[in-house]
């Protein structure tokens, strides 16, 4: 009876290790990818997103509160002085504290901004409170540049800090319209989309342009996506709601003023709130201009240099994915590739072809041709 029963098992193991040698010498190429691997990298990356959002934004916070303590000290000590001032000898000479600038004072230079614009980052989470906290931007299709007005002119900066012109403007600084101690005073640096400037093939400078032969050119064409500096005024340290107000309610007028000979103009892009009711009464009409993509920023985010998961950025056709609610006008799927399926494949593809055009040329013939720049990339 035991014989019988070990014979039984013995059979069952035979059969549970029996190999199937039309399959056992199948050759798998190394380069092909499981099913899954697309899975697991990106649920490997929307957490790593997950925690530099989590992280930033108690950043930032811990910043705001910082800046609150700050003030209020200031506050009381201002009082504080006021209140020695006055028991003081009034035969003290007086000085202006902004008369003089120390001896060892150095003003930062253009170039530490224009290559260190703030950038988007895929939105590859919905973020909490997401339709309460954010603000979105309907980005145009364009080059993503810095605008820096100082000293009577005014330059066109690439994010490498690139001079890819040099014109006069009327924003504050920039040359025109304004008197020679407020162009040597006032300073202007703007985030923006240039639209109508594109370089010669293989070349990432253009020629500079004097001020006095500005006027020869077409207009260029700029939407402002973020305020830096105005007059003077620092705002790169406010959440984005106040620099939103700022620009569209206070500064609107002033950095929009154009003249018909005017060689650059510029044009506010407006913030939207990101509610259900707010999204769908933006994105269901047609926009004014071809749009790249959508930028949603965090209210509080303040502008630092670099990307940022505060500010996430997705193509119009991606939408549909994250926001099945919002009804999208037919513009904004004109661009929708051929062979899309979801985003998670498109983001891959568009970061693999963005890879492939910082190669050198020599290696660079297979890879597929690099569309259209984004504030993205």
């Amino acid at each position: 009876m035991e014989d019988t029963c070990m014979e039984s098992i013995l059979s069952q193991l035979d059969s549970g290790l029996t190999v199937d040698f039309n399959h056992s010498f199948t050759v798998v190429e190394d380069r092909q990818k499981h099913p899954r691997i697309t899975l697991y990298k990106n649920s490997g990356r929307i957490a790593d997103q997950q925690r530099r959002w989590r992280e930033e934004l108690a950043a930032v916070n811990r910043k705001k509160q910082r800046d609150g303590k700050f003030d209020t000290n200031r506050g009381l000590r201002s009082l504080e002085d006021a209140t020695q001032e006055d028991t003081e000898d009034d035969s003290a000479p007086l000085c202006n504290p902004w008369s003089q600038k120390p001896k060892n004072y150095r003003g930062k230079s253009w170039r530490s901004y224009s290559a260190h614009l703030m950038l988007a980052e895929w939105l590859l989470f919905l973020p909490p409170m997401f339709h309460e906290n954010y603000m979105m931007k309907l980005c145009p299709k364009g080059r993503h540049v810095f605008v820096w007005a100082a000293q009577g002119s005014t330059r066109i900066i690439s994010r490498t800090g690139w001079v890819l012109k040099k014109t006069v403007s009327r924003l504050p600084g920039g040359g025109l319209g304004q008197s020679e101690h407020q162009n040597a005073t006032y300073c202007t640096m703007l985030d923006c989309i240039l639209l109508n400037l594109t370089a010669p093939s293989g070349d990432n400078s253009m020629q500079i342009c004097d001020g006095d032969n500005a006027s020869t050119d077409l207009p260029l064409e700029f939407k402002v996506l973020d305020l830096i500096r105005y007059r003077g005024t620092c705002y790169a340290s406010l959440p984005f709601r106040e620099r939103s107000c700022w620009m569209e309610q206070y500064l609107h007028s002033q950095i929009e003023e154009s003249q018909e000979d005017d060689p650059v103009r510029f044009e506010v892009i407006p913030a939207y709130p990101c509610d259900l009711e707010s999204m769908n009464a933006v994105l269901s009409v047609k926009p004014k201009y071809e749009v790249d993509g959508i930028l949603f920023y965090h209210e509080v985010v303040t502008y630092e240099p670099g990307a940022t998961p505060l500010v996430g950025w997705l193509k119009p056709y991606m939408l549909t994915e994250w926001f099945p609610e919002v009804t999208l006008h037919p513009d904004h799927m004109a661009d929708i590739p051929a062979d899309y399926t979801d985003y998670r494949n498109e983001v891959r593809a568009q970061e693999e072809r963005a890879r492939c055009k910082h190669k050198s040329p020599n290696k660079q013939a297979n890879c597929d041709p690099v569309g259209e720049h984004s504030i993205s990339n």
